[in-house]
Order: C-alpha cells, then sequence, then structure tokens
C-alpha cells in the first residue's frame, strides 16, 4: 500500500514543534505532534531526526501490509536533514543520520520529497503545519506549560530532548 507521511516544523521563541501526518487514499491514518526541550531544543538536525526516526516507526507500526512510503518533508526539515539524508550535506550527527536511513529501510521503497512553496499545499500539508502551530499555542497556555513539564517528567515520547 502507498503512504505519504507529511512531516513540518515549526518554532517560537521558547520551543520548536515537529508534526506529522501520516496518510493514504482513504484519508489521514495517523497523526502526531512532538515538542522540544532541554539544551539540544533548537539544533534542528538533531531534533529534525528524532522528529522523522518516531514518524516513521509510527508508519511502520500503522502499515497494514508491505508498504511505500514517501516522506514530504517542509522546507526547514528538507534544508537540515533530508540533504544529510540523501548524502548532499554531510551529516551533523553521523550515528543519528545512519539511524534515520536503517529506519527508511523497513518500507519497501522509502522516497524523500519536499512539500510545495507558497498557496498550493495540498489538505496533509496544511493540516501538518496547523498542528505544528496549535501545539506551539497550546504549550504557551498554562494548561499546556503544566502537560509539557508533566510529559518531561514522566518521559513521554511526545518530547524530544
Amino acid at each position: 500500500m502507498r503512504y505519504q507521511l507529511y512531516i513540518a516544523a515549526a518554532a517560537d521563541n521558547k520551543r520548536a514543534a515537529y508534526s506529522y501526518v501520516l496518510a493514504n487514499y482513504a484519508g489521514i491514518v495517523a497523526q502526531g505532534t512532538f515538542l522540544t526541550v532541554g539544551e539540544r531544543k533548537f539544533d534542528d538536525s538533531f531534533c529534525g531526526h528524532v522528529a522523522i526516526q518516531r514518524a516513521l516507526r509510527t508508519a511502520a507500526n500503522k502499515a497494514e501490509s508491505v508498504a511505500d512510503v514517501t516522506v514530504v518533508l517542509d522546507e526547514n526539515i528538507a534544508n537540515d536533514v533530508g540533504f544529510e539524508l540523501l548524502g548532499v550535506n554531510p551529516p551533523l550527527y553521523p550515528p543519528l543520520c545512519r539511524s534515520t536511513q536503517r529506519i527508511m529501510k523497513r518500507f519497501n521503497s522509502c522516497e524523500l520529497a519536499a512539500m510545495k512553496k507558497g498557496d498550493e499545499l495540498n489538505p496533509e500539508e496544511a493540516s501538518v503545519f496547523d498542528e505544528c502551530l496549535a501545539a506551539l499555542e497550546e504549550a504557551r497556555t498554562p494548561r499546556g506549560q503544566f502537560r509539557l513539564a508533566w510529559d518531561t517528567a514522566i518521559g513521554s515520547q511526545n518530547i524530544i530532548r
């Protein structure tokens, strides 16, 4: 079965958010968001690799059979991580890059693509950006700050450290 995995990133002055949407011909299969905390919260290469790895593992678990995946990256992630995965730029974290490439080999085929620029976003691409921005806005509220502290304390998979 053919899947598209859309991954986007957004940041404010306190943290970054990475969001993914896994879709096939029938619609959205899975979606999720990761927030960054700690000293590497603005390290786009490190956090980008971790977000892609977690999204790919989710896609592998949700795929019903042998899957072909197209990973569609937004411009920020494509510049930082996409070129490392393609071998154009040397990786900042070689072991992390190798792990991401290894996870990509779980699928029958795994291709990288970039999101369209401008106003021509399809619904899934717009949805993944909206999820990033919603997560950042939620993290600014008292309830969101409490949840972020709780998730950080218990070691939630929604947090990238």
